[in-house]
């Protein structure tokens, strides 16, 4: 099976948008002095920087939670989607130098399309995160997760034949044999205000795949202040 998000150009292209560079290896953003044996990724949405996660508190936050770990930021926007090369950069150029550094844990934080891409990351690199942590991850196209919903539930869900640019289809597919079917599903935690726009398909996702104590709803919209607080509280000790 080829890469289960070759179609998420089509999803998410906007005839607006002008690509950025997409540099081998990808350019990161660090934050704090740890030096220890974690590493916390943060990926970031459709149309963010990674000089958000500073501005907007997520690092301080993070720091205060794990003070030992190495925080990182890559730079993987939305050209590393379309070239089909996310999972691929951010194995190579961040998770594996971590680990021959010697890290022993890796936690990626994804927001919106960066939940995307940590799912993605975890369908391709199996074994490799040790944390998910999703706020209000982009899972897919709403056709294919209405059909999902009228099949009464994902164990039931029979997409016959998929056409090889559908996007959709091919990661829940992969989700669900990679984490229902063979069991090796990391821990994760999802987060979601109830006004998002994903807020659906999120619920979705939850219901499929977690357990009430994995996520966590609060009033709030697709939205940084919504994001910061969603995280603070999934990470709490």
């Amino acid at each position: 099976m080829k890469r289960i998000w070759m179609i998420f150009l089509a999803a998410m292209t906007s005839c607006a948008w002008l690509p950025r560079p997409t540099p081998v290896p990808v350019g990161q953003l660090a934050a704090g002095s740890g030096s220890g044996a974690e590493l916390v990724v943060f990926l970031p949405g459709r149309w963010s920087r990674v000089a958000e996660f500073e501005r907007e508190r997520i690092f301080e936050i993070a720091a205060k939670r794990w003070p030992d770990a190495r925080l990182v930021a890559p730079d993987l926007h939305l050209g590393y989607y379309q070239n089909q090369s996310v999972a691929r950069r951010l194995h190579e150029d961040v998770i594996l130098p971590a680990r021959r550094s010697g890290v022993k844990t890796v936690r990626l934080v994804g927001i919106s399309m960066g939940g995307l891409g940590g799912l993605i990351y975890d369908a391709e690199y199996p074994g490799q995160v040790d944390q998910l942590i999703l706020l209000a991850p982009f899972v897919g196209e709403e056709e294919a997760l209405r059909e999902i919903e009228a099949a009464g539930s994902l164990k039931n869900w029979r997409p016959g034949a998929i056409a090889e640019r559908d996007f959709t289809r091919k990661l829940w597919l992969k989700l669900r044999q990679g984490w229902e079917s063979e069991g090796r599903r990391p821990p994760v935690l999802l987060g979601c205000g109830d006004g998002d726009r994903l807020a659906a398909s999120n619920r979705l996702f939850a219901r499929e795949f977690l357990n009430p104590g994995e996520q966590r709803w609060i009033p709030g919209g697709h939205d940084w202040p919504t994001w910061r607080l969603l995280f603070e509280r999934l990470i709490e000790k």
